[in-house]
């Protein structure tokens, strides 16, 4: 390892034919780059896709009321119907249910404060919404349990409706705003957390008290959304069957064969879809990649077949001087190792410093923008396996090539012209 002349020969032989070494070299560099690329690549796409559920938890369901599809208990088909307040009541005691919510679809309005005006629609949601689908906060509050119960004249504004009534940048919290013919409290201003599951365009939404917007539209009890989200250890599927079945022993008009009447989806199968996408991008990322690299390997390794052959006489009389095996294998496997080696780390670094711009360019773009940045960039561990793929491959490219010498007969190689 650390014997100067020998280093000195290798890199010598490695030196007298430059442009074929170059050329052999970029093979490697380029399967290693491309993998490195595209492995960044597609984590940054997922981190992406990932990023837009916000903090929602993955074992979360929403229902929606459809009309009846089958006949019960006297009742035609095609009824429509909605939920009860004595719904949630009913869910939250089902084992495994964390957080329940209704859901209102308001109608949009038109809002002023001041000389400044906007239309906006309208969402009254429970307090418990902000634990299914978390906000981010930026001034004041959510909506919680008092203004529920008091149905207080209170809202929560979207970044742009703040930014549309209140261009100063101030804190709206405390100042009334104009809803028609009717004033009501800003608590609170939020940005959206997730872009996946949105019921309206969150920036430009006014959320009110669930109650609120009951009494505002004469509901009584009734309304069209729920959210359910469940305990980490309890599966969706299970926790979404449980729901529907307390919700439909509820309804005597809703048999609980009636697979049309309540509607909807969970977070959970969509997860599981794009974990299951994404499981099969990364292994076509890396069958690709490491094929690159094996084809860049395969060519160091016919490279140092045809050095071998060049230097058949060398190896012939290293051997009938007494040269042992080992130093002749050592020999043709360092200079394969420190080609394949040297091109591999390049690659592996200029793969990393593409990634490192590319992260650079698109969290400026996303703080520009407000947005919340993506990194692109690989792991730790991944650029590790990547240098043990390197290490193994530029083992495995000499291998060839150090068999090959050890056949040479030193009294054929003395005769060799």
């Amino acid at each position: 390892m650390f014997d100067l002349d020998r280093w000195e020969e290798i890199w010598a032989t490695i030196a007298r034919n430059r442009k074929r070494s170059i050329m052999t070299a970029f093979g490697v560099f380029w399967g290693i780059f491309m993998l490195v690329a595209m492995t960044g690549a597609g984590l940054g796409l997922e981190r992406k896709i990932t990023s837009n559920l916000g903090d929602m938890a993955t074992n979360t369901c929403f229902f929606f009321t459809n009309s009846t599809g089958i006949p019960y208990n006297g009742f035609r088909s095609g009824r429509y119907w909605s939920f009860e307040n004595e719904d949630i009541d009913a869910i939250k005691k089902e084992a495994g249910v964390q957080y329940a919510a209704g859901i209102i679809w308001g109608n949009t309005y038109n809002f002023s404060h001041g000389d400044r005006k906007g239309t906006y629609q309208i969402m009254g949601y429970m307090p418990d919404y902000q634990k299914i689908n978390p906000q981010y906060i930026r001034f004041g509050r959510y909506i919680n349990e008092l203004d529920m119960i008091q149905e207080r004249k209170v809202c929560v504004i979207g970044s742009q409706v703040w930014k549309d009534l209140f261009p100063g940048g101030e804190d709206p919290v405390g100042t009334q705003i104009r809803l028609n013919d009717m004033y009501v409290t800003v608590v609170g201003m939020y940005e959206s957390g997730s872009a996946n599951i949105r019921f309206s365009d969150d920036e430009n939404t006014v959320v009110v008290p669930f109650s609120t917007l009951q009494k505002l539209y004469n509901m009584g009890h009734k309304f069209g959304g729920l959210a359910i989200t469940g305990y980490d250890d309890v599966p969706v599927q299970e926790l979404e069957a449980n729901c529907k079945s307390a919700i439909i022993a509820r309804h005597i008009y809703i048999s609980p064969d009636d697979t049309k009447a309540i509607g909807g989806f969970n977070i959970g199968e969509q997860f599981e879809q794009m974990s299951k996408l994404f499981l099969g991008i990364s292994l076509l990322i890396w069958i690709v990649g490491i094929g690159t690299l094996l084809a860049g390997i395969v060519g160091v390794s016919n490279i140092m077949l045809v050095v071998i052959r060049e230097r058949t006489q060398e190896i012939g009389v290293r051997r009938a001087l007494g040269a042992k095996p080992r130093v002749i294998i050592s020999q043709i496997m360092s200079e394969s190792f420190v080609l394949t080696f040297i091109a591999g780390v390049l690659g592996l670094a200029a793969g990393v410093g593409v990634l490192s711009i590319v992260d650079s360019v698109t969290t400026a773009k996303a703080l520009a923008a407000g947005e919340q940045p993506t990194s692109w960039q690989i792991p730790f561990g991944t650029g590790l396996l990547s240098a043990g793929v390197l290490v193994v491959g530029s083992l495995l490219a000499g291998i060839i090539p150090a068999n090959r010498a050890m056949r040479i007969k030193p009294v054929d190689a003395i005769r060799e012209e």
